[in-house]
């Protein structure tokens, strides 16, 4: 420890925010040179559940505020369940966090405050330090198009967020200028209706929805990307009306659970090409039984485009599905690697080929196939490796 000792503060300082809050206070005891050193630490982890009531989680936070005046705080991290939610109090607390050229805030909500929501501070909205930002189960404010502005911000997580505005979420994504990162999870209860994301600095985008049971009949927000520089896009458990790409990377990988609720059919038909047009040009898809059984049905009305640059399919069927599977392998005519996974396989009489994919004839070289441990061996589970097997021109 002595050599460590002998480093300058600044290194210090630099080792201690690499660990939580609670071991660096921890590290006070073992010098005079070590007691308040912890307080020139750019970084602040606060747990309120840690202390033994909200006095003492209070009294720490502002106690750290008070003695590192001057001090900027890089990285802010706050799980915040207290007994009294007090707006003023909390808003110029962070506030203050903000102010100090915070380049890494998450804070996490764990009040069940219905009447009054958890906000944030107006100086949020403009932080020109801020590059990664984690927020759950607060509220967004609507500030005014004039105060949007995140120079650096890179990374971005909301979830479980409420938005004062329906256009508020759209306004601040465009006004992240270098913008990489976009985690989006949908709530009951968000404000949410549409949800433009545009931005020309994307690269990777997350889209879930946390909607409970008893919300199923609610539809998830429209969603609209025009992200041209996006390599990846992952949509769980979403369910929307609409879902309209209108531009992505080329050659961009893409994870979709996805179901639309249109009762007009027309109007399905017409959103489900456009869908899969736009994603016609990805080169790896990871895609789930009920969006593939929706590509299914629409299939009865009109062809589907030919996903040219896909190399990489991976694609789940709760029940038998083979000629969901065959239909859309009819579009990729130049995959490489398959993988499948069932919950069953389809019965021995089903598995046979009612046309063979181009892919089989010229570049698909692996194909994976994965079942539950409880599915027992049967005629279908040999049947169908062979099938690929004989059927597969330049298979390894």
């Amino acid at each position: 420890m002595d050599w460590i000792s002998n480093l300058p503060n600044i290194l210090l300082c630099q080792i201690l925010s690499n660990l939580s809050t609670k071991d660096s206070v921890r590290t006070s005891a073992l010098s005079k040179r070590w007691t308040h050193l912890w307080m020139d630490v750019p970084a602040l982890e606060l747990d309120s559940s840690n202390f033994p009531d909200d006095n003492d989680f209070w009294g720490f936070f502002d106690n750290f505020l008070e003695f590192s005046q001057g001090l900027g705080i890089k990285r802010f991290d706050l799980v915040y369940n207290v007994d009294e939610h007090i707006h003023e109090d909390f808003v110029e607390r962070i506030d203050d966090v903000v102010k100090r050229g915070v380049c890494h805030l998450s804070i996490l909500n764990e009040l069940d405050v219905e009447e009054e929501l958890v906000r944030m501070p107006l100086s949020l909205y403009s932080c020109r330090t801020l590059v990664s930002l984690n927020l759950y189960c607060v509220a967004f404010d609507a500030p005014g198009l004039a105060l949007l502005s995140l120079p650096r911000l890179k990374t971005m997580h909301l979830e479980a967020v409420k938005y004062d505005g329906k256009w508020l979420l759209g306004a601040f994504i465009s006004r992240c200028k270098v913008l990489e990162e976009l985690t989006i999870v949908t709530d009951h209860g968000d404000g949410l209706e549409v949800v433009l994301v545009g931005s020309k600095s994307l690269k990777v985008f997350k889209l879930k929805s946390m909607r409970s049971e008893e919300t199923e009949d609610e539809c998830d927000p429209t969603i609209l990307i025009d992200a041209p520089k996006l390599e990846f896009m992952s949509v769980f458990d979403y369910h929307s009306k609409k879902f309209i790409i209108d531009n992505i990377g080329p050659f961009a990988k893409v994870d979709i659970d996805l179901t639309f609720k249109v009762e007009d059919v027309d109007s399905f038909g017409a959103m489900i090409i456009d869908f899969l047009t736009k994603l016609s040009t990805v080169r790896e898809m990871t895609i789930s039984a009920r969006t593939l059984e929706v590509i299914h049905d629409y299939y009865k009305w009109e062809l589907l485009p030919q996903f040219a640059n896909m190399s990489h399919l991976h694609a789940s069927f709760p029940e038998t599905s083979w000629k969901v599977l065959l239909t859309f392998l009819g579009c990729c005519p130049n995959l490489e690697s398959l993988d499948l996974e069932f919950d069953s396989f389809p019965e021995p009489e089903e598995i046979k080929l009612s046309f063979v994919p181009q892919c089989f004839q010229s570049s698909l070289q692996f194909v994976g196939l994965r079942t539950p441990i409880r599915v027992e061996g049967t005629l279908s589970e040999m049947k169908l490796p062979i099938l690929f097997l004989r059927n597969c021109k330049v298979m390894n």
